[in-house]
């Protein structure tokens, strides 16, 4: 399972999940009815995930670091500010709110699983890679703000 970790990057990830989202919805039985309630998720998804997305970008570009998810040792900075200080991973936060949003509005029992694997996926072969990279290149000082902030939330 090593050959995942950082192979893939999180959009290309993120889009793959919410292709077999879909699939799941259209090919498995499990409808529910959110009486009309599905656009609302959906965009409720799509908002979160946005800001938080966009909020994240926008610290690391203030900072100068990397933005890309597949070198994380090229990271200059540890960024531990504005929604940093709430969460370490802001950018796959917001795509695990839009991937929820979009498993409801599916309007299938099933979907929402596979829209939580996301988490699963990324934690595993994204998150903790590029966690191990970076205590390796800023030690301590990663280590002391790992130890304040929550990895999702």
């Amino acid at each position: 399972m090593d050959n995942l970790k950082l192979r893939f990057p999180p959009v290309a990830v993120f889009f793959s999940f919410a292709v077999i989202i879909w699939m799941v919805a259209v090919l498995l039985p499990g409808d529910i009815n959110l009486h009309g309630a599905e656009t609302a998720f959906l965009v409720i998804g799509i908002g979160a995930g946005g800001y938080f997305g966009a909020t994240g970008l926008s610290e690391f570009r203030r900072a100068r670091t990397t933005t890309s998810p597949t070198h994380p040792e090229n990271a200059s900075a540890i960024v531990s500010d504005g929604i940093y200080s709430k969460t370490r991973n802001p950018m796959y936060l917001g795509l695990q709110f839009i991937l929820l949003g979009w498993a409801i509005f599916q309007g299938n029992v099933f979907a929402i699983p596979v829209a939580l694997g996301f988490a699963v996926y990324i934690t595993l072969f994204q998150i903790k890679p590029e966690e191990e990279l970076l205590e390796e290149n800023f030690g301590q000082e990663y280590l002391a703000y790992k130890a304040r902030v929550r990895r999702w939330m």
